[in-house]
């Protein structure tokens, strides 16, 4: 019941294709339609195997500088980040020193704001009262003055009391 490929059946050929097809699987057959694959299958499957680890074996240091090269920049991106960071972190420090020193001149400016209106407050008080004192003397003398050049009964105005007396005699 046993099967065998069929080019493994032909005469040995000196090219080296007798040992290829002895190396390829037989089937042999059995009850219940089972396929069971010679060892010649074990030893290509070997041969495959070494050959992918070769590869892998020959992609390993490129895949390692890749792998290195991206650590190397992550630490780069990571590092830039922490300098910004810090760059932003002394901007927000230097903006609060300079929004307490503006607070401080804001107030300094209101403080002087104040001092100077009640400065001019109290000029304008002290010019009030100087005015007041002025009207007040100015009222005086007007009072001083009708007082003694007030014109009295008898008298005309613009007459002297004795030139009255000389246009008679005359």
């Amino acid at each position: 019941m046993e099967q065998a490929n069929p080019s493994s059946a032909a005469a040995p050929d000196p090219s080296g294709t007798a040992v290829r097809d002895a190396q390829e699987p037989t089937a042999r057959f059995g009850a219940g339609n089972l396929v069971v694959l010679s060892a010649a299958t074990d030893g290509r499957a070997q041969a495959q195997g070494r050959d992918a680890e070769l590869l892998m074996a020959e992609k390993w240091p490129g895949l390692l500088e890749r792998v290195q090269g991206a650590a190397r920049h992550i630490r780069d991106v990571e590092d830039r980040a922490q300098e910004q960071e810090l760059h932003v972190q002394e901007l927000l420090e230097q903006m609060r020193v300079d929004m307490d020193a503006a607070r401080a001149r804001v107030q300094a400016a209101e403080q002087q704001t104040r001092d100077v209106h009640a400065q001019a407050t109290r000029m304008i008080q002290a010019a009030e009262e100087r005015a007041d004192a002025a009207e007040q003397m100015l009222q005086r003398i007007a009072d001083t003055i009708e007082a003694e050049f007030a014109v009295r009964p008898g008298h005309e105005a613009g007459e002297t009391p004795g030139a009255r007396g000389r246009s008679s005699a005359a």
